[in-house]
């Protein structure tokens, strides 16, 4: 369709422009053998085969984001699946988290039936914004005050924290979620892509953030020590709690399809991501809280 592209503002012909980069649906899809289908938090029980897009950018803008998204996915998002995970990076990665975050705040702003934002939050997300569109545009060196941290997630084998959902390995290992998440007092966009977490900062906070820090010019991502906010723990918890109860409400009819598919390629299945992620909540929770159940 013809409109205003969201990013550079002109009248063009807007291409369906995913809110999440297309590969990590596909990733998604492919995570559990041969046996993926994706489901929706709002619909568990329809299929789906995509994620959220819409008529958002022109043809130039698409291929703008999509040279940052092509790097991503090639230089880190699959290579550290694969096991390779000490990966140096260039500037393509910042370049890739502030696309990210940007998209989230353009789509999540606004969605929330009641938001609480302050006068300040809301300044600062106007600058934000604007902060990040130039930066992408190399009109800005740098984000500023408005950083990127990406924490990435590997399976827990035990913990003493209290109250952690039943499927906090599945959700840390294999959500693709986005948000804007914070408090009176900071304020941050969030895109879950799997393993990795992605925090466009936008009003910082007292909390500590350390090791998580994406750098203009280049750095490594390896497996490492992290301090990070302590209200992040209970963001992550929240959001596998409304995952957990929303696939508790798949019908039988749904549960009997994916049982089916599971055991027609029980071999793809065994050797998939998706069945680490459920052998890890097993061992750290016990075997009922990996298997469907029944309402009394």
């Amino acid at each position: 369709m013809d409109g205003i592209c969201a990013f550079c503002g002109k009248q063009a012909l807007l291409r369906e422009s995913h809110v999440l980069p297309a590969f990590i649906f596909r990733w998604l899809r492919d995570r559990s053998g041969s046996v993926g289908h994706l489901r929706h938090t709002d619909s568990p029980n329809r299929r789906v085969q995509d994620g959220l897009k819409f008529p958002w950018l022109c043809n130039d803008c698409e291929g703008h984001f999509n040279r940052y998204e092509t790097a991503f996915a090639n230089q880190v998002f699959y290579p550290w699946h694969a096991g390779k995970q000490r990966i140096g990076y260039g500037n393509w990665l910042l370049k890739f988290c502030v696309s990210i975050s940007w998209r989230v705040l353009k789509f999540a702003r606004g969605k929330n039936k009641t938001p609480s934002y302050t006068t300040e939050q809301m300044r600062l997300m106007d600058k934000a914004e604007f902060t990040w569109r130039a930066f992408l545009n190399d009109d800005d060196p740098h984000p500023g005050d408005f950083e990127q941290h990406i924490l990435i997630f590997d399976t827990i084998a035990n913990t003493n924290v209290p109250g952690l959902p039943n499927n906090f390995n599945r959700f840390m290992m294999g959500a693709v979620t986005l948000d804007i998440v914070g408090s009176r007092n900071s304020l941050m966009t969030f895109a879950k892509l799997g393993r990795f977490n992605i925090f466009g900062i936008i009003q910082k906070g007292n909390g500590e953030w350390d090791g998580t820090k994406i750098h203009v010019r280049q750095g490594l991502l390896k497996p490492n020590r992290v301090v990070i906010p302590a209200g992040l723990l209970d963001l992550f918890i929240e959001k596998a709690a409304h995952v957990s109860k929303s696939f508790a409400t798949i019908s039988k009819s749904q549960r009997e399809k994916i049982d089916y598919n599971v055991v027609s390629n029980i071999d793809d299945f065994a050797k998939s991501d998706q069945f680490a992620s459920i052998l890890a909540d097993a061992e750290m929770f016990g075997e009922d809280a990996v298997l469907w159940k029944d309402e009394l």
